[in-house]
């Protein structure tokens, strides 16, 4: 049972993580210009994993109303602490992205020449940025698969 609240907790904790970095990079992306295109592409990447751990959320918290309705229940211990392992690392990887994108978001009333050292900030974490944003990629596509092979085993063995 504790292994079910653990990935529970972590779903919760992506989707609020996922949802500031969603709108800081929306905001960088605004605010400055000549931010990257893969940077600016990330937005939509985002959505869609932020989408993918809402099914997996909804799933986990869905009422079992007969076979194969829900991953509550079906999946072990060993299954729930790897998918809660996956969502700790896209965790740690948002919460860094979010650290180094704040630094970039010019504030209210700032003068111009602070804006033009923030671009130049940007212009030398963009390569942490895009490492970043690769790693959490390739656990989105881990997350992925992980979400989708639990709930094939739990389609064919109980259907």
């Amino acid at each position: 049972m504790a292994e079910i609240v653990g990935i529970a907790a972590a779903t919760v904790q992506f989707l609020d993580v996922g949802a500031r970095l969603l709108g800081l990079v929306s905001q960088v992306c605004t605010d400055l210009q000549h931010v990257p295109r893969k940077i600016k592409a990330s937005v939509e990447e985002l959505t869609n994993f932020i989408g993918l751990v809402r099914m997996l959320d909804a799933d986990i918290r869905a009422p079992n109303t007969g076979p194969a309705s829900t991953l509550k229940g079906a999946l072990s211990p060993a299954q729930l602490a790897h998918g809660t392992s996956l969502l700790r690392q896209c965790i740690d990887q948002a919460q860094e992205l979010e650290g180094i994108l704040q630094v970039l978001v010019p504030r209210p009333n700032e003068r111009a020449i602070k804006k033009r050292w923030r671009a130049v900030v940007g212009l030398m974490t963009e390569k942490e940025i895009l490492d970043r944003w690769t790693r959490l990629h390739g656990i989105k596509t881990d997350l992925g698969l992980w979400y989708e092979h639990e709930t094939l085993l739990l389609v064919t063995n109980q259907v």
